[in-house]
């Protein structure tokens, strides 16, 4: 338990989640609770509510918590396979075919990406990140739309990106990264401790520089990388750049 020991719990307080909940538990090798009382050291926990899985705050587990949202962000198409038209679809090119996500997180730009018909491979190496993008990938399955298309969610990989993009069998036409950078401000107000133990529970990205070197040795065509506006580019200068809201897509073509 050394990995979340005093961090995460399950909770389950319903009897119908009860097998699944120490299941998860079992998996993730944390406590399992019925209930949270004041002795509970863990500021977080994963627990089933409104139909999916939420990870929730110690001090707002009153309120929705943290969910793998599978409906497409304000301005994004519903229809499938989605227009091309965005700076990320003109960052992953109209001749690619397929995509691996290898900084899946909470799975927004993977969901978008999916929508535009891209065929798509997901990498989490955040055990709870994997566990949230699961759940959220068998209500997508779900879905009216994909169930009339005949459509497969995403495959999902659990484990890190740098080992598992050089065990690929084919070759994809785009590794896609979308790595945590610092924050902007050094001297920002101290972050609130729940998010400084979120970051902590889903992983930071030091190794960002090693995962760029083998993504781009083993992509096919093309690797994308989106960063915020003020950061430098994560493999030198790109081949192309496309600029978003706040955000860049820095696309980096193989000879």
């Amino acid at each position: 338990m050394d990995k979340y020991s005093g961090k995460l719990a399950v909770l389950c307080q319903s009897l119908s989640d009860k097998e699944r909940s120490q299941e998860l538990a079992d998996r993730l090798d944390v406590p399992l609770y019925g209930f949270v009382g004041k002795e509970c050291p863990e500021s977080f926990f994963l627990s089933w509510r409104d139909g999916c899985l939420k990870l929730l705050d110690k001090e707002l587990l009153k309120k929705g918590g943290l969910v793998v949202d599978i409906e497409p962000r304000n301005g994004e198409q519903r229809s499938w396979p989605a227009p091309k038209q965005d700076a990320l679809a003109q960052a992953l090119g109209r001749k690619t075919k397929t995509v691996v996500d290898a900084t899946t997180g909470w799975g927004q730009d993977s969901l978008h990406i999916f929508r535009m018909g891209y065929d798509l491979l997901c990498i989490e190496r955040s055990p709870v990140m994997a566990e949230l993008l699961c759940d959220g990938f068998n209500r997508l399955l779900a879905e009216d739309w994909i169930q009339t298309l005949k459509l497969q969610p995403p495959q999902l990989l659990r484990g890190n990106a740098i080992e598992l993009l050089q065990t690929l069998n084919t070759l994809p036409d785009c590794i896609y990264l979308d790595p945590m950078f610092p924050p902007k401000r050094k001297k920002s107000a101290l972050a609130k401790k729940s998010m400084v133990v979120l970051r902590d529970l889903l992983g930071d990205d030091q190794d960002r520089e090693q995962l760029f070197e083998v993504a781009l040795k083993v992509s096919g065509k093309r690797v994308v990388v989106k960063s915020p506006d003020y950061a430098e580019p994560l493999g030198g200068k790109p081949s192309e750049s496309y600029q978003g809201k706040l955000l860049r897509y820095d696309v980096y073509l193989k000879n």
